[in-house]
């Protein structure tokens, strides 16, 4: 079930609100001013499934300045956020919407229909979550596979350097074959980091070329 953070100033309604959502099995935190919304948002153990139920109306920040906050650091699919609207806000809802609110719900907020709107966020954030694992996959093979070929070439120079009369092999060709040997052990340590924690990203390090930047 779906980590909420609620939003609201109204103390009591949110409580209310609060304890039937956890009654239908959600975790819930509540806030009750978007000064607290926005600092829980910057904590580093943020929940991955954390949905905002946010309410429009509040003093200070209203919900919409807390939503344009919010997605400038963080996608719909990243954090949904649900506004809480009364019902002579449908202005206010629309000007959500094409802010990058996920949906609305209208105070007091049916249990119900809040439920199946959070299952819908919820899902979105599963299919989001998926094919980004999946491109996440897909780029660690195209590293490994792009490290597999950077090994090549400084495997090639200490054999290249080490194959010969052991009395002719000078001083500096040891340097240089110790050079590419410890290049392949980084290379090596690369693979095994990335694939053991899964963090890659792409970059373009070699122009022209789309290559993988160890996190």
């Amino acid at each position: 079930m779906a980590h909420l953070l609620l939003v609201d100033d109204d103390q009591i309604n949110s409580n209310i609100f609060s304890k039937r959502l956890t009654k239908r099995g959600h975790k819930v935190e509540v806030v009750f001013n978007g000064g607290d919304c926005l600092q829980y948002l910057q904590r580093e153990d943020l929940p991955t499934d954390l949905i905002v139920i946010l309410d429009i109306v509040m003093p200070g920040l209203d919900g919409i300045e807390v939503l344009k906050r919010i997605r400038e650091k963080s996608s719909p699919m990243e954090v949904p956020v649900i506004m809480l609207s009364g019902e002579d806000h449908t202005e206010k809802i629309v000007d959500c919407l094409a802010e990058g609110a996920s949906d609305y719900l209208t105070k007091p907020a049916n249990i119900d229909i809040a439920v199946a709107r959070i299952k819908t966020q919820e899902e979105l954030i599963g299919f989001y979550q998926g094919h980004m694992k999946k491109k996440q996959l897909e780029t660690i093979n195209s590293m490994v596979a792009t490290f597999n070929h950077e090994i090549n070439n400084p495997l090639t120079i200490a054999l290249g350097s080490l194959r010969r009369d052991f009395s002719k092999i000078d001083e500096r060709r040891v340097e240089i074959a110790i050079e590419a040997l410890v290049r392949i052990a980084d290379i090596v340590k690369k693979i095994e980091r990335v694939t053991k924690e899964g963090e890659v990203e792409e970059d373009v390090y070699v122009q022209d070329t789309k290559m993988i930047k160890l996190k």
